[in-house]
């Protein structure tokens, strides 16, 4: 009987079910949330259920008087 050399089946199995991994460097205040992301989307979650699509983002309008103050100018200013 022989022994020794590659069987199949043998050593580590993958975590991810999408295959081979990559390491990356991520801020930490934000790697829990990416490896969320990641997790559901290796288990089959469609990129739009698990990214906030833009049309849902909650846009504030502003008109160019209340922009100015954020620029630095005051809305009583001539500038």
């Amino acid at each position: 009987m022989p022994r020794g050399g590659r069987r199949e089946s043998s050593g580590r199995k993958l975590k991810w079910n999408l295959g081979k991994t990559k390491a990356v460097r991520i801020p930490e205040a934000i790697a829990d949330t990416i490896l969320e992301v990641a997790r559901r989307l290796d288990e089959g979650e469609s990129i739009n259920s698990v990214i906030i699509p833009s049309s849902e983002i909650l846009t504030v309008q502003l008109s160019p008087d209340e922009l100015g103050e954020f620029k630095g100018h005051s809305k009583y200013s001539s500038a």
